[in-house]
């Protein structure tokens, strides 16, 4: 029999967490089992090289903002009947909504994924509110729902009315071999920013946006420098560069530019993760914070608001606290204190291993595939 053909519904391949999770689990499928193609509502994005390199080449339909689509739906449901997909999968609430609308069109069952919790605290833009709301006519007819984080499908569930006995939990999975402890990275890091060897780092890894509440994280900064002054931060994401007038602002209040490294975008965060004695996140919204879960297969505990499923990510290898600046402070310097932040770390990397590793969600991720398609001779 031949592989069952999904056909991946996305918006765009741009940097984020939501891309990075669709890049990893479809290298971890089995190929066998699963031949994957990929359509991009929208044009040639950043992460489309990574994708060719693991054998999924996508194809873009060129949908722009602003503007009335109608060429460019015909060239989607044209370049999705060509493809002969047994079962399309959506990724993200647009991605979802296209799927259902071909999957209405050709008659081939949809799954969907959310990848936060679509509450009004995420900050979603209009567009994507509006577009949850008209997912609503197509849900009766979604196969499955998979929900990164069991916050977020228990509220789709409750407040949306989505069909719960068709939803399914499936967290973000990490490949351990690239997330893993290096004792080398420590020094090599501090060097390289003129820090001394001994130096307390902690970082935070998040674009720049509301959500991420960045003002928090250096609040807290400033907070536990009053009594450990010695320690560093690092920002890493989107925008977190001294090109942004706001941070700066920030940072010059708040006494900090010289405590704070602002290094930007980076695509070796799992290079990076392993020289940091703690990782933050300030999130006021997550569904699953990839971030948590990266630092501690890297052996890096963590220190993060209750956001998503980080209580569940997290266990009692770290610290979830209250949005608070002196309260983050306190837990962050009780951790960097700790004697056994070491052995906290070893068992951070141990929870990740057991509960997220990634070819363990993908396996999962085909089993699923398999009950609801059937491939087409």
């Amino acid at each position: 029999m031949r592989p069952i053909r999904v056909c991946v519904v996305i918006t765009g391949l741009g940097i984020g967490g939501a891309e990075h999770a669709l890049l990893k689990i479809l290298s971890a499928l089995d190929r066998r089992r699963i031949a994957v193609s990929l359509v991009v509502l929208g044009r040639l994005d950043a992460l489309a090289p990574q994708f060719c390199a693991i054998g999924i080449e996508p194809v873009f339909i060129g949908l722009r903002a602003g503007r009335w689509p109608l060429g460019e739906v015909g060239r989607l449901i044209r370049t999705v009947r060509e493809l002969e997909p047994d079962l399309l999968q959506g990724w993200m609430y647009h991605g979802n909504l296209a799927a259902s609308f071909l999957g209405a069109r050709l008659r081939r069952p949809v799954c969907w994924s959310v990848r936060d919790t679509p509450d009004a605290a995420h900050g979603h833009s209009r567009f994507t509110r509006l577009t949850i709301a008209l997912s609503r006519w197509y849900v009766g007819r979604v196969a499955r729902i998979f929900n990164v984080s069991a916050r977020s499908a228990a509220y789709c569930a409750e407040r949306l009315g989505w069909p719960a006995e068709r939803t399914e939990v499936l967290p973000n999975g990490l490949d351990l071999s690239r997330f893993r402890p290096d004792p080398a990275s420590r020094e090599a890091f501090r060097a390289a920013q003129g820090w001394p060897t001994a130096t307390p780092v902690v970082a935070m890894v998040a674009r720049w946006s509301p959500v991420k509440n960045h003002r928090l994280f250096l609040e807290a900064a400033a907070a536990l420098r009053a009594y450990q002054p010695e320690v560093r931060f690092v920002l890493i994401g989107k925008d977190l560069d001294a090109a942004n007038a706001t941070l700066a602002g920030w940072l010059a209040e708040l006494g900090l530019p010289d405590a704070v490294a602002l290094l930007g975008p980076r695509h070796d965060v799992e290079a990076l993760y392993p020289a940091f004695d703690l990782l933050a996140l300030t999130s006021k919204s997550e569904g699953f914070p990839n971030v948590l879960a990266e630092a501690m297969a890297c052996g890096v505990p963590v220190v993060t608001t209750d956001v998503g499923d980080a209580a569940e990510i997290v266990g009692d290898t770290g610290s979830i606290v209250p949005p608070t600046p002196q309260t983050f402070a306190d837990a962050l310097g009780r951790l960097l204190a700790d004697p056994e932040r070491a052995t906290r770390g070893l068992a951070a990397r141990e929870r990740i291993a057991v509960r997220y590793a990634i070819d363990g969600i993908a396996a999962r991720l085909a089993d699923r595939y398999a009950e609801i398609a059937t491939p087409r001779s």
